[in-house]
């Protein structure tokens, strides 16, 4: 299933696709506008618009409400096309763990 989900998302939009993109690409496959989303999800257009624009970054709570209004899993928007990439932040605090962590 999460694979077909997957390959259909994939058609919709392009790989590596960003969250307000991939958020979009749902909501025009849905032939909704955003004056429609914001009568679904009580978030307003304007601020609709300026996280289809990736100007403000996708939360979790975000990602819930438009996982619910438009019928798929959160983790489409968190995580586009199924990919996580992690930032030089995320690999230094791998780095300073792994200098802590026991292993063995």
């Amino acid at each position: 299933m999460a694979n077909k989900m997957l390959d259909v998302l994939n058609e919709l939009v392009p790989e590596g696709a960003t969250p307000g993109e991939m958020l979009r690409a749902l909501r025009k496959r849905d032939g909704l506008t955003l004056e429609e989303m914001e009568k679904i999800t009580g978030i307003r257009d304007n601020n609709l618009s300026v996280i289809e624009n990736d100007r403000i970054e996708m939360s979790q709570h975000y990602a819930e409400v438009f996982a619910s209004a438009l019928n798929v899993h959160p983790m489409i928007f968190l995580y586009p096309n199924g990919k996580f990439e992690k930032s030089s932040e995320l690999l230094k605090i791998e780095k300073r763990a792994a200098k802590f962590r026991k292993l063995g």
